[in-house]
């Protein structure tokens, strides 16, 4: 790619993610993309509205007293949809960067930042749908609460204590959609069971399987990303109403990165290292009380090697 070409596109990218106000369905975000519907087979016929979602007229647009819950979640209305931006920034960047280079393999830079990224965006969504719905919908069990908002209580000493409990973030959305909208998820779905994979890629970077070196490409990272936006678009388009708010302009957003982004690999950088000596390998090792008969620095390699060659060189090793 030339010079020409890679500005073009920088600024088709600039325009991508600041449309012109004037244009109305990117203003509004919400609107149905083919792809969605010929490559996944979803309905998105309630997009298809002149009432569209997020507008003061939508029967879902309500109105409440000013409370401090509300205060705070309005304040944070858009932190979900604005990480998920964030991610597509990111991979839009990788885009330019790689476009001028020759090879196709580098190391590790923009991709795992970019599931890191895109899976908080999920789960910060998850919280924010949770606390939206627990305060506003009739009838959801204490039990219920505790668990999507991560907490348990007990009774210590005649006082009662809140203390947090770790939840798994899919187990969590599994009962925001069921007691939030009565939508039993179908967890034998393609879309759930990509949204599962997504997880235990995201999960490889943030718990690494230090026993497992792996590459991961650009295709690699636009699957996780769009099964990441289908796990929330999905069900919206079954339920005929929009959990999250431009879901659908992200999706647009990340349909054109798609078409723009060529084959590229990130990797460790000694991933397919190849070690002149497999017998002995340097490595870091700050610790203390390390095992030095087995883990010697050099130094302590050096000593051993001199006290090695004076034992054997000394007279008494010579009668023997």
């Amino acid at each position: 790619m030339d010079a020409d070409e890679l500005e073009a596109l920088r600024e088709e990218f600039e325009y991508l993610f600041n449309p012109d106000p004037g244009d109305f369905e990117r203003s509004t975000g919400d609107y149905p993309h083919e792809r969605l519907e010929r490559q996944h087979g979803l309905d998105l016929s309630y997009l298809k509205t002149l009432s569209w979602e997020g507008s003061t007229i939508h029967p879902n647009s309500r109105i409440g007293r000013t409370e401090d819950w509300l205060l705070a979640l309005t304040r944070n209305n858009d932190v979900p949809a604005r990480l998920f931006e964030a991610g597509l920034r990111l991979f839009a960047d990788s885009i330019l960067t790689y476009a001028q280079k020759n090879e196709r393999t580098g190391q590790l830079r923009y991709y795992p930042p970019v599931l890191l990224i895109f899976w908080s965006a999920f789960e910060t969504f998850v919280r924010f749908s949770s606390e939206m719905m627990l305060n506003t919908v009739k009838d959801v069990p204490r039990e219920v609460a505790h668990f999507l908002r991560e907490t348990e209580t007990s009774l210590r000493h005649g006082k009662i204590q809140t203390t947090q409990k770790f939840q798994p973030v899919l187990d969590r959305y599994t009962e925001l959609l069921h007691y939030g909208y009565r939508y039993t998820v179908d967890k034998g779905s393609r879309h759930w069971q990509r949204l599962e994979t997504a997880k235990e890629l995201r999960d490889y970077y943030t718990h690494l399987d230090v026993k497992e070196s792996r590459s991961l490409s650009s295709s690699e990272v636009l699957a996780f990303m769009e099964a990441v936006l289908l796990g929330i678009i999905w069900p919206s388009s079954e339920l005929k109403r929009t959990q999250l708010l431009r879901i659908y302009s992200l999706y647009w957003i990340w349909d054109t990165l798609r078409e723009k982004a060529e084959d590229f690999t990130e990797q460790p950088f000694f991933k397919d290292w190849r070690f002149a000596n497999e017998t002995v390998v340097g490595f870091y090792c700050p610790f203390v009380n390390v095992d030095t008969s087995r883990f010697p620095n050099n130094l302590q390699e050096e000593s051993a090697w001199l006290e090695l060659a004076s034992t054997s060189s000394s007279p008494a090793s010579k009668k023997k």
